[in-house]
């Protein structure tokens, strides 16, 4: 039976906080340990979170239940190094064929919004699914495991909508009557804004 995981990537450090941003509490828990908790609510069998520059501080403050922590040694390089840790890990169980790409501080996906995507993947010829806010390209995206080896030979920071669109062929959207959930980038994105 096939199985479908989250890679959650956790690794940029944003702007404006004391610490690690995703220790930050947002409704009574680490920013981290709340996304966690909502991907293990999707339809998902599996769930990877990588790390970068804050992996042992989150280690030790969040619990992340049984997901899978790996940490990316080459955050700094940008998201492509991130894919890259990621989907080399997925690689290695033949039984995952596909991959739910998400952002670590980016709570308030719903369990329906991924739903939807992972269906319109398995549809035949569909290779990746992406959600369509409104009017608006946004995440998380389903990628299917034929195309997991495109994403390793990325290198520096890069734009997965941009990879995706340069190879349209397979890519389905679908629409979405909202506006996509925000992500926590700096410390003015709390709410209350900047702590401490």
């Amino acid at each position: 039976m096939t199985r479908t995981a989250a890679l959650v990537l956790a690794v940029d450090s944003g702007v404006g906080f004391r610490g690690s941003k995703y220790l930050e509490v947002l409704r009574g828990k680490p920013l981290i340990e709340l996304v966690v908790d909502e991907v293990t609510a999707w339809p998902v069998d599996d769930v990877i979170v990588v790390v970068g520059a804050d992996g042992e501080q989150i280690a030790n403050g969040a619990d992340l239940g049984n997901s899978l922590l790996v940490l990316d040694l080459d955050w700094s390089q940008g998201l492509a190094a991130s894919l890259r840790v990621g989907f080399d890990m997925l690689s290695r169980d033949g039984r995952i064929e596909r991959a739910v790409v998400t952002y670590g501080d980016q709570p308030g996906v719903e369990p329906e919004v991924v739903a939807a995507l992972i269906a319109a993947q398995m549809e035949p010829g569909t290779r990746a699914a992406v959600p369509k806010y409104r009017y608006a390209r946004g995440w998380p995206i389903v990628i299917g495991r034929d195309l997991w080896s495109r994403f390793l030979g990325l290198d520096r920071d890069v734009d997965l909508l941009d990879v995706l669109d340069g190879h349209p062929e397979g890519v389905s959207e679908v629409w979405f009557d909202r506006l996509a959930p925000p992500r926590i980038r700096d410390a003015a994105d709390l709410p209350g804004g900047p702590r401490g």
